[in-house]
């Protein structure tokens, strides 16, 4: 009987599965009120990559499916973030962002730099790669700091 109740009302029921899409976001939302706390709840790597961005910016909105799909994959690792910059321009202005989007990587809560690698699928292979190379030069300056 629901079901055909949401049959007759195609958009209720379009909304109601895109309402459950956003709320299973994958994707920390961060603002003015809350950046400074939250960028150093990195994940196991100590890194956090953050995207800023403006709703009406194209690229920004072809990048998000990849940007979702990679914070999934990458979910205990190295969470993924995003700031919507036309909403918080304290924090967009903090971190010198002129452009969109702009992708920044954070480790234990400071900016290390801009995240250079691919904007597509990829962005989980190369913090993967990231994470990997980072972790076997630590162990590398271990053995040596050693002899």
């Amino acid at each position: 009987m629901r079901l055909r109740r949401l049959a007759l009302f195609p958009g209720v029921a379009l909304l109601l599965a895109a309402a459950r899409l956003a709320a299973a976001s994958d994707v920390l939302e961060l603002t003015d009120d809350n950046f400074e706390s939250r960028i150093s709840d990195t994940g196991s790597a100590g890194l956090m990559l953050v995207e800023f961005f403006a709703p009406w910016c194209g690229h920004c909105k072809r990048l998000a499916p990849e940007y979702e799909a990679a914070a999934t994959r990458l979910k205990g690792i190295v969470p993924l973030a995003k700031v919507d910059c036309t909403a918080n321009t304290n924090t967009c202005n903090k971190y010198g962002v002129s452009g969109y989007p702009t992708l920044k990587i954070f480790r234990d809560g400071e900016e290390a730099g801009a995240y250079d690698g691919p904007r597509t699928a990829g962005v989980s292979s190369y913090f993967v790669l990231h994470i990997s190379l980072t972790s076997l030069r630590t162990r590398l300056w271990h053995i040596q700091s050693k002899k």
